[in-house]
């Protein structure tokens, strides 16, 4: 089977498996996640991160990580996407989130995700550098502000730290991007530190894998809700 099949078996088994468990369920794992997070030096120590915001009943809920951050001064960046520069192409940005009333504004998408208003984005920070979108590695080096943290969703984790993304690729080009972003300035400012967010039920079973290829990017650790 190839590559971009075996993905698709992949997410198909685990949607399905997803869509056995019921709300409370999520929010008592999402509840231990957070608290997981909470107590990472890594966490403790940030005072600039990305993180996804939520599809309700498919991924833990990271709406109290985005709280608790806010409240304690970091800053907070959040994907948008926007068309890119190829007809057809969209490209993910990551921006900042103003304070906790910004984010408790925020409107659901389709999908249920809270997500930026367009009309707000020019007036916003990004992760890249600038304000608003970007569809090029920034040329304002000194305004390249370091992430020290990038909380990311996934179909599915291994037990390598493969990630089974929603097959858009968002992530694998924005991380991408952000390598070059950091080549491009010169310095000796490292990538920020990915950090996966998993429900239980998105773990693969030890000896399975993930589908992966060469442009498909690992995270540094799972966070996952033990087993009670």
């Amino acid at each position: 089977m190839a590559l971009k099949e075996r993905k698709t078996a992949l997410r198909k088994q685990i949607t399905a498996e997803l869509k056995k468990l019921d709300p409370g369920e999520i929010e008592r794992q999402s509840a231990t996640i957070t608290r997981m997070i909470l107590q990472l030096p890594a966490y403790q120590k940030a005072k600039s991160l990305a993180v996804f915001l939520s599809m309700p009943g498919r991924e833990a809920s990271t709406r109290d990580i985005v709280l608790h951050s806010l409240d304690n001064g970091k800053s907070v960046f959040v994907p948008y996407l926007h068309p890119g520069e190829l007809p057809g192409s969209r490209i993910m940005d990551m921006l900042e989130l103003h304070n906790k009333e910004d984010f408790e504004s925020l409107k659901s998408d389709a999908w249920g995700i809270p997500s930026l208003a367009e009309d707000s984005v020019g007036n916003r920070r990004n992760a890249l550098g600038g304000m608003g979108i970007s569809n090029t590695v920034p040329d304002q080096q000194d305004s390249f502000p370091p992430l020290d943290i990038i909380f990311m969703p996934a179909v599915a984790f291994d037990e390598s730290h493969y990630r089974l993304g929603h097959g858009k690729g968002f992530y694998d080009r924005y991380l991408a991007r952000y390598e070059s972003a950091l080549d491009s300035t010169q310095g000796e400012q490292a990538m920020p530190l990915l950090v996966g967010i998993s429900l239980r039920q998105q773990v693969l079973p030890p000896g399975e894998s993930v589908p992966a290829d060469e442009h498909d990017w690992t995270v540094d650790q799972v966070v996952v809700a033990e087993m009670a």
